[in-house]
């Protein structure tokens, strides 16, 4: 289900990061149809560090504070899970509206839901009937299977397969290239490293690599979202 084309609302949409991921996504914009970019007209990028006077690319480099009184529309391009979970929360509390952008070349299925503040990239397919939660990264080239179910703040890097009813649990960073066997599940906050091939459940917070993925570090020192 794609967000509806509307008419640019008044509140300013923003890029959160102007890091590579938020760069690029300033250039997808650009190429969708007339009606994607008037609603999500990208008017500043926003950081937590910004200087005075910086830009990029032409727009203002602002810190959230500068929009007081006039709460943002955003997504946050930032691959990091966890530092999208503690940012999203914090402008949620600053009553700012998370957005779904989906690319015009993404192919999505019939009762595909995804969530406030998930970026669907260039030619991604999603597919029936499966579920993304908020603030997800569904980075170039990536597939859903149908019935899949991935959580919150989840990040899928360029060219990840999550297979047909797969459950991945909150918070879990897919390297590029990774994929998933249908109906396994990966625990939250889990890593999954560049190119392993996921056969059997991982375990919340473990981080597995290999083909097929095997545990490397159990994550047994990690506090928290991380």
């Amino acid at each position: 289900m794609r967000p509806a084309p509307t008419a640019a609302p008044e509140a300013p949409f923003v890029i959160v990061g102007a890091g590579g991921l938020g760069r690029e996504l300033l250039g997808w914009i650009a190429g969708c149809s007339e009606a994607t970019r008037q609603r999500y007209r990208v008017q500043a990028f926003v950081t937590e560090q910004a200087a005075p006077g910086e830009t990029c690319h032409g727009l203002p480099v602002l810190r959230p504070e500068a929009f007081e009184g006039a709460p943002a529309r955003y997504v946050i391009a930032i691959a990091e899970p966890a530092a999208k979970r503690r940012i999203a929360l914090a402008l949620d509390a600053l009553g700012w509206t998370a957005e779904t952008f989906v690319h015009d070349s993404a192919n999505v299925g019939l009762n595909a839901v995804m969530g406030a503040g998930t970026i669907i990239c260039p030619c991604c397919r999603i597919s029936t009937d499966s579920r993304i939660g908020a603030h997800v990264l569904v980075n170039s080239s990536c597939g859903v299977g149908h019935d899949a179910v991935v959580g919150d703040y989840c990040s899928l890097l360029g060219n990840v397969a999550i297979n047909g009813h797969v459950e991945v649990g909150e918070g879990v960073l897919f390297g590029a290239g990774s994929m998933v066997h249908p109906g396994k599940a990966v625990g939250a906050w889990a890593k999954v490293g560049l190119g392993s091939v996921v056969l059997r459940r991982v375990p919340p917070r473990a981080t597995v690599f290999g083909n097929p993925a095997c545990v490397i570090d159990n994550g047994a020192d990690r506090d928290g979202d991380a």
